[in-house]
């Protein structure tokens, strides 16, 4: 199974330096993908533009948009050439995953109806197609840059746990991201299961690719760390539930291993572990299932 880390581009305070040191350590400790997490209404780094400065100091990493809230981009044209150009600039690294989000303020803020948030990622996903289609087929009037035919060489991905995320994946997606890290692996080992079903059911060859994101903190006091940044990210949701979904962070060997097995015999390709902070030694976790050999 590959290993890949987020970048901290949710991490209050981060720097350009360390965000770039952040990306070319991940890299040279083995990292199959760097990614960055999605959203509006917080400090954090906008998820192409971050993932666009890697790629520059990158040449090898994936690069994993975790998960782009699509829904909140409303000029869909103009973000399949953003996202092409990613792809152009990194020679074919980017990694789509697109879901609806649940933030109701980063919609208020965008102007969005959130009611329709699954409505418009329908719809974008269709005129996604339509626009690399164009492109693609050599179409004057195509949205461009283009790297392979037209269409992003970029895998794409569907977030989310529901019936719509199945008819999604099974429709434009190749692969299912799973935040399996948020309250335990069981609910996203079981909807794996529904995934492999409703691929095979759909008649797509091979299978889906199976990635699943957790929260893992390194340092000489992960525990402290974790509970600091989950207070701070989650804390729309109240302080009882963002200590609840801190205590699933993971901050030991012990932990890391049982995490990495139990996903992989479940047949996820990838596991992701996102920082709780931007200090060199929260790569630590990285560096000991790389070196595990998980």
């Amino acid at each position: 199974m590959d290993i890949g880390v987020g970048l901290p581009n949710t991490v209050e305070g981060v720097t350009r330096r360390r965000l770039l040191d952040w990306a070319v350590g991940a890299e040279a400790l083995g990292a199959s993908s760097v990614a960055c997490t999605d959203r509006l209404v917080y400090p954090s780094w906008e998820t192409l533009t971050a993932l666009t400065a890697a790629a520059a100091v990158t040449e090898r990493v994936k690069l994993l948009a975790n998960v782009l809230v699509s829904p909140l981009r409303t000029n869909t044209a103009l973000l399949a050439k953003q996202v092409a150009t990613v792809d152009v600039l990194s020679e074919g690294r980017l990694v789509l995953a697109v879901g609806v989000g649940r933030r109701l303020d980063d919609y208020e803020h965008s102007g969005v109806d959130f009611t329709r948030r699954g409505a418009i990622l329908d719809a974008q996903l269709d005129a996604l197609a339509a626009v690399w289609a164009k492109a693609s087929a050599g179409a004057a009037d195509a949205v461009g840059p283009s790297l392979h035919g037209g269409r992003p060489a970029a895998r794409l991905l569907i977030g989310g746990q529901s019936d719509a995320t199945l008819r999604r994946l099974v429709s434009h997606g190749e692969g299912w991201i799973a935040a399996a890290g948020l309250g335990g692996w069981a609910g996203a080992l079981h909807f794996a299961e529904r995934v492999r079903e409703a691929w095979t059911r759909a008649g797509r060859p091979g299978r889906p690719r199976l990635v699943a994101t957790v929260f893992a903190a390194g340092g000489p006091r992960p525990r402290e760390r974790a509970t600091a940044y989950m207070r701070r990210y989650f804390g729309f949701l109240g302080a009882e539930l963002a200590d609840e979904l801190a205590s699933h962070v993971l901050t030991s060997t012990e932990r890391l291993s049982g995490a990495a097995e139990e996903l992989s015999a479940a047949g996820f390709d990838e596991l992701v572990l996102l920082p709780t902070s931007a200090e060199e030694d929260d790569l630590e976790p990285l560096a000991y299932l790389v070196e595990k050999g998980c």
